[in-house]
């Protein structure tokens, strides 16, 4: 099933929660559904350091409320959890500022 097909709330805001599998540190923001083929799945964007700030690299176990509110950060004043899982959060290799040339050097006799 999907979000939206467990959604039971109209013109609902998506609560995400993710929680550091080590640290148990949780994190939480409110991201818009933008999936135009909804009835098969559902998508979401979120850009880090933006939505979310992930503190580290690794394995979280998040969990999506829907709700009214476009504000409220507390699960607990959600109105029900509507999808929970996994999520693998990686660093991507970014291209370094050093300049590899090739150096030649002649010899003369």
């Amino acid at each position: 099933m999907t979000v939206s097909e467990l959604t039971t709330i109209s013109a609902p805001y998506y609560l995400f929660e993710f929680i550091e599998e080590q640290t148990q540190e949780a994190l939480y923001c409110i991201l818009t559904n933008i999936s135009t083929g909804i009835p098969r799945y559902d998508e979401f964007v979120l850009i880090d350091g933006v939505d979310v700030t992930f503190p580290y690299a690794g394995f979280y176990t998040y969990k999506i409320y829907q709700q009214t509110s476009a504000v409220n950060l507390d699960p607990a004043l959600s109105d029900g959890i509507v999808e929970e899982g996994r999520a693998h959060v990686f660093e991507v290799d970014s291209p370094s500022n050093y300049y590899d040339y090739n150096v030649t050097n002649f010899v003369y006799e």
